[in-house]
């Protein structure tokens, strides 16, 4: 039954968040938001995944402290869903807890992109334009669409840098994203149910979400319906 499934997370922006591609752009922005050729916003299936890691880590320990039981179950389905290495096995002293470090994770996530239904509407939408000769709307376009320029003080060891100020490219809050989640084996009911667990209880995403930016609201689907 599983192996005919297709699961995807998705994800709702209570709040803008930021995508940062570590680019800057001229008399614009000092951090830009990650886009693809296209112009469409994205989050990077690799820190997606790594924040996913992290909150897991985090629900383990909430478990951990009133059911030894259910985090040890829990911690196996963690461990089969990210995989843990050493550093993670020393910093959680966990060691007693688990058999061997496990590198490899058991699952593989895409992009955190809008929902393919509207990428494709507006790429055709640009590919026609462009064989008919016109162009109504471009990549840049779709890029201000989605996005914010925002300004915020510029930190320097927690301190305020004088006069100076960073302006930032944020991704509209209401926006959703959608990641393919594919398994490596035929998952069972209780690792399906913890991920549920982890993906439900992900609050925040992206960079600077310290700042209190990148609030989310976020479900695990099955064949487009809500697990």
């Amino acid at each position: 039954m599983h192996n005919s499934s297709t699961y995807q997370i998705q994800v709702r922006l209570q709040s803008e968040a930021i995508f940062a591609s570590g680019e800057k752009e001229r008399n614009l922005v000092h951090s830009k938001a990650l886009t693809d050729p296209y112009g469409f916003v994205y989050f990077h299936a690799k820190s997606f995944k790594g924040q996913l890691k992290k909150q897991a880590f985090w629900l383990w320990k909430q478990y951990d402290k009133v059911d030894s039981q259910r985090a040890d179950s829990f911690l196996h389905s963690l461990i089969t869903l990210f995989g843990i290495n050493q550093l993670e096995i020393s910093a959680y002293g966990i060691g007693d807890r688990v058999e061997r470090v496990k590198e490899n994770s058991g699952i593989a996530l895409t992009n955190l992109e809008l929902a393919e239904s509207i990428r494709n509407y507006y790429i055709n939408l640009m590919e026609e334009e462009v064989e008919e000769g016109y162009i109504h709307f471009s990549p840049s376009d779709l890029v201000e669409a989605q996005t914010n320029i925002r300004t915020q003080i510029e930190l320097e060891n927690g301190t305020a840098k004088d006069k100076r100020l960073t302006t930032i490219q944020t991704v509209k809050e209401g926006l959703i994203f959608y990641s393919t989640v594919t398994f490596l084996e035929p998952p069972t009911e209780i690792l399906l149910a913890d991920l549920k667990q982890i993906v439900n209880s992900l609050s925040r995403i992206g960079a600077g979400i310290h700042r209190g930016r990148g609030e989310v609201e976020a479900c695990l689907l099955c064949n487009g319906k809500e697990r």
